[in-house]
């Protein structure tokens, strides 16, 4: 079965919302934490950068086999006394996000979304902020008609 890249968008989107404290952010994922600093705590946005080939034969009726690369980028709020503790909440945090995309919910069994990495995990210049960013890839078929 095809399945659109915005529908593993609104899944991936569906599983972290459901994370205690985490809501969406109002700006799509290309220009996340643009949300004021007084909601930007445990907002989160999904993308899917890129779709590539997964090889094979591609065809009008039966679609192509592809992989979708998803992101999810959060923002988690550094507590100026405590910025050690604040880290490892962080991090806690984003184990929570990694166990929410990744568990079985049994909507879109095939979807077959695997976790790619953590490609970056940062502290702000100005010392408020974390930002990290949690890769997941999905091989699905994309329908071509």
């Amino acid at each position: 079965m095809a399945i659109a890249v915005k529908t593993i968008r609104q899944r991936v989107s569906t599983a972290v919302d459901a994370v205690s404290g985490f809501s969406e952010s109002k700006q799509p994922a290309g220009v996340f934490g643009r949300d004021p600093a007084s909601v930007l705590h445990k907002r989160y946005a999904v993308g899917c950068p890129r779709t590539t080939s997964a090889g094979g034969r591609q065809s009008v009726s039966d679609g192509a086999l592809v992989r979708t690369t998803v992101s999810v980028t959060y923002a988690h709020r550094v507590k100026p006394k405590d910025q050690q503790a604040s880290y490892d909440d962080a991090l806690d945090a984003e184990a929570a996000l990694i166990k929410a995309v990744m568990a079985d919910t049994g909507v879109l069994t095939e979807l077959q979304l695997s976790l790619s990495g953590v490609p970056t995990r940062q502290v702000d210049s100005g010392g408020e902020w974390i930002v990290g960013e949690i890769e997941f890839v999905s091989l699905h078929t994309l329908a071509l008609a």
